[in-house]
């Protein structure tokens, strides 16, 4: 018997709204993700303290708690605390990723690249698109 594998789970945690639907959009369509959309950093934290998932998007601009507070509670558990996760960001934060080794991509950003990236971070890529 075959067994099914439930989609990989990716909690995108953008207070632009529009964004956050394009990025959602785009990962239901494009790849075998299933999105989750938080607008605020306080209900990022809240929500990973309860579920599990395969990679956050996560602003580094946020209501509630900023983008690299999030990242570091999420250090603090067990649960999350080796859960890949992507930076997008208008600030020039570029010095602060590197030297926390945190992979970011600016806004505005290339949507096939951040397809890209998530399906890299999630080992969903198809081989032949890695090569190229």
């Amino acid at each position: 018997m075959v067994q099914m594998q439930s989609p990989p789970s990716v909690l995108i945690v953008e207070d632009d709204e529009f964004i956050a639907s394009l990025i959602a959009d785009a990962l239901r369509e494009e790849t075998s993700a299933q999105p989750f959309v938080l607008h605020n950093g306080k209900d990022a934290i809240r929500f990973l303290a309860e579920q599990s998932v395969k990679l956050v998007i996560l602003d580094y601009q946020l209501p509630g708690a900023n983008g690299i507070e999030v990242y570091d509670a999420m250090r603090q558990h067990a649960r999350t605390k080796h859960t890949p996760v992507l930076f997008i960001t208008a600030n020039d934060k570029r010095a602060e990723f590197q030297r926390r080794c945190l992979t970011f991509i600016r806004k505005p950003f290339n949507l096939f690249d951040l397809l890209a990236t998530v399906e890299d971070r999630l080992g969903t890529r198809p081989a032949s698109a890695a090569s190229s």
